[in-house]
């Protein structure tokens, strides 16, 4: 076999002998181009976040180089769920691994075969076709199928307004996977724009008399509103804690210490106030009252049907009890703005330098 090669395999081979080659192969992409990847930081969940193509040519604007974690390109990743930085081979999904396994076996398979398919009809032309003895060699291919990786794309899919870098990661992330910029406030603005539409279809269910129809999506557009709040300032909260206070972060971060605080104006700000950060800072009094209203206006949406109950009434003093309350496209789209806001306000904090601790309550 002084004259077999494995032919496929060497359309990989990137270095080494012909006995010890050095293969690369391109990782399996899903079907918009991007790349699993897995955070190595355990804390990270859910950890898998995919990575698409980058522009050929791009630059970091001068406003923009106080924002990111390092020079965008090869060589490090950027866990977007939690901003700790390694080498890019780190971050390689386990099940790619695999798949790149499978596939070298199937291609050495393959060629393997293939040498002895030849070998088989190089003996047989040599064979006289005279003679008492006529000997044929016969040889039967494997015909295994070629293994296909399926790599899905996930649902949020953004693009780095800083480095122009494409990504995909589960409904909400902190920082850009290839600059490590702030990737927060561009997340909460999708939310935005989803809660917009949402207003636009219920007005044309409106439009065309399905009243009751128009009211359920105007009510599932404005529960969205603070569900993504909700979890945008839960996301930054354990973020910042495990960054700012190391040594107090399992105790904080227990699921009492949390439960649904980030539904009320004044417990979030309180859990905030424990690493030095008044996160309603940037909203006027009437803001606030706005604000408030539309997080009690969606206890009442989630939990009673949209009926007005005492506490509800007390509150806007303009409501009966029983009453179905009044739900505004436009008052949803300011809610979801004061939203955008502050969360956009927040977003500054994950700028590299801001990590000093400030715990204010002990």
């Amino acid at each position: 076999m002084s004259n077999f090669h494995f032919r496929r395999l060497e359309r990989h081979r990137t270095g080494g002998t012909r006995d010890k080659m050095q293969l690369s192969y391109p990782l399996p992409r899903s079907p918009s181009g991007k790349a699993y990847q897995y955070s190595p930081n355990p804390s990270a969940a859910p950890r898998l976040f995919l990575i698409g193509d980058a522009p050929e040519t791009r630059a970091i604007s001068e406003e923009h180089r106080l924002a990111i974690r390092r020079e965008p390109g090869p060589g490090q990743t950027v866990c977007p769920y939690s901003g700790f930085v390694a080498d890019d081979d780190e971050f390689i999904h386990f099940s790619d691994i695999e798949a790149v396994k499978k596939q070298v076996a199937w291609e050495a398979t393959a060629d393997v075969e293939d040498h002895i398919a030849d070998l088989a009809k190089s003996f047989n032309r040599r064979q006289g076709k005279s003679g008492l003895i006529s000997i044929k060699m016969d040889f039967k291919p494997s015909r295994r199928p070629q293994p296909l990786a399926i790599r899905e794309d996930l649902l949020r899919e953004l693009t780095c307004s800083v480095c122009a870098r494409e990504y995909a990661v589960y409904a909400i992330a902190l920082f850009c996977p290839d600059c490590g910029a702030p990737g927060y406030g561009q997340h909460f603005e999708r939310e935005v724009e989803l809660v917009r539409e949402q207003v636009t279809l219920a007005d044309a269910q409106y439009e065309a008399g399905r009243r009751e129809t128009a009211y359920r999506l105007m009510g599932n557009a404005h529960e969205d509103v603070l569900t993504a709040f909700e979890t945008a300032l839960k996301t930054l909260y354990r973020h910042l804690v495990r960054e700012r206070l190391p040594d107090k972060a399992e105790g904080l971060l227990k699921k009492k210490q949390i439960g649904n605080a980030f539904q009320n104006i004044e417990r979030g700000r309180s859990l905030f106030e424990r690493i030095g950060i008044d996160p309603f800072h940037v909203l006027s009094e009437g803001d606030l009252e706005l604000l408030r209203l539309n997080i009690e206006k969606r206890h009442v949406i989630g939990h009673n049907l949209g009926i007005a109950d005492e506490h509800y009434v007390e509150l806007t003093q303009s409501d009966q009890p029983g009453e179905t309350v009044r739900l505004i496209g436009g008052e949803i789209e300011r809610f979801a703005d004061l939203c955008l806001r502050v969360v956009l306000d927040l977003e500054r904090s994950l700028l590299p330098g801001q990590s000093e601790a400030r715990e204010t309550i002990s």
